[in-house]
């Protein structure tokens, strides 16, 4: 593990929840148990509420799982650790550990921080019986151990360990357990207002003219926002193009819209929402 979280903090992005479309749920979880904390700390501590905590957000890829995370922490002004399985899994005897334990304690060095471990279902797969099938045999104790110190802190510091996965059933069952991802929330697909308001965020900056939102949302039912925002780069490039080779300042407008809906369809799998909405249905 490279201590490089400085220069990863430095640059992400500015987003903020307002610029989420829906996930009102998420944010309404974040607001429980890490905002009104930190602002009524002596109510919290009354009842004997912890601050911080975990997280799970599963969903299908391109749900925003990762935005809600940035979000996050930068609602808090709070140190953003995003961590991938690349970044701690090791070759070498011991090593991965030693990563999860740097991890964890840079975070608890800080006032307010996030750990977010992206795609965790690589991380905290389910152990085996056979280690030489599993590298993550020593590195889940590791990692559940952490988190329960986190929880239990009785120090000032507020630590938050988000983790984002498209494919929570692999994840090993004892971080589903009380005390660690105590809230594990479904991220699913964008409903009508949150595709409405995807496009309107993608659009409002741009050159348009007479864009129906509504006609958007409703033939871009079942589309994830990942295919949102390919569809509006598809438009993007289609006013460049009629720009260029007509000379003139095309702006995007309902017949570019009626010319891409032919060319673009959800990427999006039912088998995976079967599957989702399956494991959902667990807790």
């Amino acid at each position: 593990y490279k201590d490089n979280q400085t220069e990863k903090v430095e640059k992400r992005s500015n987003i903020t929840f307002d610029d989420i479309a829906g996930l009102e749920e998420a944010k309404k979880t974040f607001k429980e148990r890490v905002l009104m904390p930190l602002e009524h700390p002596d109510i919290y501590k009354r009842f004997g509420k912890k601050v911080g905590g975990g997280i799970l957000l599963y969903g299908l890829p391109g749900t925003g799982k990762t935005m809600f995370a940035e979000a996050t922490s930068n609602a808090l002004n709070a140190l953003f650790i995003p961590i991938k399985c690349s970044d701690i899994k090791s070759k070498w005897y011991g090593e991965s550990e030693q990563n999860v334990k740097k991890i964890f304690e840079k975070a608890r060095s800080s006032k307010k921080a996030i750990i977010f471990f992206d795609e965790f279902e690589a991380i905290g797969a389910k152990r085996t019986d056979d280690d030489r099938w599993n590298g993550n045999n020593d590195l889940v104790p590791e990692i559940l151990a952490e988190m329960q110190g986190v929880f239990s802190s009785s120090s000032d510091s507020m630590v938050m360990v988000i983790a984002a996965s498209n494919k929570p059933w692999l994840i090993d069952s004892a971080f589903l357990r009380p005390g660690r991802f105590d809230e594990k929330i479904y991220i699913p697909l964008p409903d009508y207002d949150a595709r409405k308001k995807l496009f309107e965020l993608k659009l409002s900056k741009l050159p348009i003219e007479n864009i129906d939102y509504d006609y958007l949302s409703n033939i871009t039912d079942g589309y994830n926002g990942a295919d949102i925002t390919e569809f509006v780069e598809k438009l993007k490039q289609l006013a460049i193009n009629e720009s260029i080779q007509k000379g003139i300042d095309h702006s995007i407008n309902m017949d570019d819209v009626k010319q891409i809906e032919k060319t673009i369809h959800s990427s999006v799998s039912k088998d995976d929402i079967k599957r989702l909405e399956d494991f959902q249905n667990q807790f």
